[in-house]
């Protein structure tokens, strides 16, 4: 857990006041409460977890001088500044659950890293530390109030959804699901290596990329307004298919990561809002792509309108999840965030940009993979297949990649074509 950590770095522009950006970072403390919650499990059977809120503290910020080193340029060095935070770690029991330090190139050019444990928020909370902190740090080097709207503590969202899980809605959820996921097992493909030791590399991760570019996704996005779709219906569909390719059947079920921001009163609250939620895609009667982006669609429509956590699920539907824990298998999750930030709402000083990576950091993922799918500034899309490759083959998770990359265009381009001969 004390690997648990988001990385964050900002590269900045123009004179830059430590002091006022110490005090915009203590300012984010009080603001969130979610960073100075300390979580304490169960220890025991029927033992419940609890949270404990501490009283704000400064974020622990230091500063130092930088050059680019022999050979580097000031953007590589930023670059591995980003790199070298993915390695760190925090511990959950000491709060304030963020902290920081500024490197300066010279007094006009600075990398700001910023290190927050994932138990205090998630890729939204990200976005809004990065708007607040802009905000805070404008207010306090022109000495006015920060213009940000109210905000809601995580603590409230969890009485929220409580009480929304002992209503009548829930129960009908309830049943839905129960219904729905009845005969159904979650998909997760054969490992090349179930013992983890043919395949043994030395690597924690491995990784398979590739991105769409601004053109394809318009030709995308396209398709799916077409079919009154969404860019996430065309990819579950995708997946769906490709599932369906390597399982062998065509009633198949794909583990999904979601951000349940169900109430929009908690659009500005800091936390951890991930879940997953399956979606149960049966291909059976679909002639054409055209019928499985609609099959789809409807699926993660229904799927959405009666989401609830994972944890009730999984009492509804025990056996659901077994092949996840079988160790010939690799429990895998698909996720796709739509979101990009406008680069507006994290200006301060002279100016303000995220460092990225040329190639995106791969986590460590232990037995399991993570289909991640992300919007690219540029208007593209990025696909990225992390995995461990102790278990799978850099072979296979490439044609998977390929393979899923091929079945997005089909659905684009030749929509009426027979997807079972593909």
């Amino acid at each position: 857990m004390a690997r648990f950590v988001m990385p964050m770095a900002l590269r900045i522009r123009g004179s830059v006041d430590s002091a006022a950006l110490q005090g915009a970072l203590d300012d984010l403390v009080a603001r969130h409460e979610s960073l100075r919650t300390v979580m304490t499990c169960g220890c025991g059977d029927g033992d419940a977890g609890y949270q404990t809120v501490q009283q704000p503290a400064p974020v622990p910020f230091t500063e130092h001088q930088l050059g680019a080193g022999p050979g580097k340029s000031r953007d590589e060095v930023a670059e591995e500044l980003l790199t070298t935070l993915y390695a760190e770690t925090m511990s959950r029991f000491e709060t304030p659950l963020v902290r920081a330090a500024l490197y300066r190139f010279d007094d006009r050019d600075a990398v700001l890293t910023i290190l927050n444990h994932h138990l205090a928020g998630d890729a939204w909370s990200t976005h809004l530390l990065r708007r607040d902190l802009a905000a805070f740090y404008r207010a306090r080097t022109a000495g006015t109030a920060p213009e940000l709207p109210p905000v809601r503590q995580y603590g409230e969202y969890a009485l929220w959804q409580q009480e929304r899980l002992s209503g009548a809605k829930a129960g009908t959820d309830r049943e839905y699901w129960a219904g729905r996921l009845a005969g159904s097992q979650v998909f997760a493909p054969p490992a090349d290596h179930p013992d983890g030791v043919a395949g043994a590399s030395g690597a924690p991760y491995g990784s398979a990329t590739f991105d769409f570019g601004p053109q394809e996704m318009s030709e995308v996005r396209a398709r799916a307004r077409g079919e009154r779709c969404s860019t996430w219906h065309v990819l579950a569909a995708a997946g769906a298919m490709l599932a369906a390719r390597i399982s062998g059947e065509t009633d198949v079920t794909l583990m999904t990561l979601r951000a349940p921001r169900d109430n929009p009163a908690f659009q500005d609250t800091v936390g951890i809002f991930v879940d997953t939620l399956p979606l149960r895609i049966d291909l059976g009667g679909c002639r054409t792509f055209r019928d499985v982006l609609l099959r789809a669609r409807s699926t993660c429509l229904e799927a959405y309108r009666h989401a609830l956590p994972s944890c009730i699920l999984g009492q509804e539907v025990p056996d659901f999840m077994e092949p996840f824990g079988k160790a010939k298998n690799i429990p895998t999750f698909f996720n796709y965030s739509a979101h990009k930030p406008a680069n507006e709402e994290i200006q301060f000083a002279d100016g303000v940009d995220r460092v990225a990576f040329r190639q995106e950091m791969p986590l460590e993922r232990g037995g399991w993979c993570v289909w991640g799918m992300w919007e690219l500034p540029s208007g593209g899309l990025r696909s990225q297949l992390e995995y461990s490759p102790d278990r799978l083959e850099a072979g296979t998770a490439d044609r998977w990649i390929t393979d899923f990359r091929d079945l997005v265009l089909r659905i684009t381009h030749t929509p009426d074509q027979t997807w079972k001969d593909n």
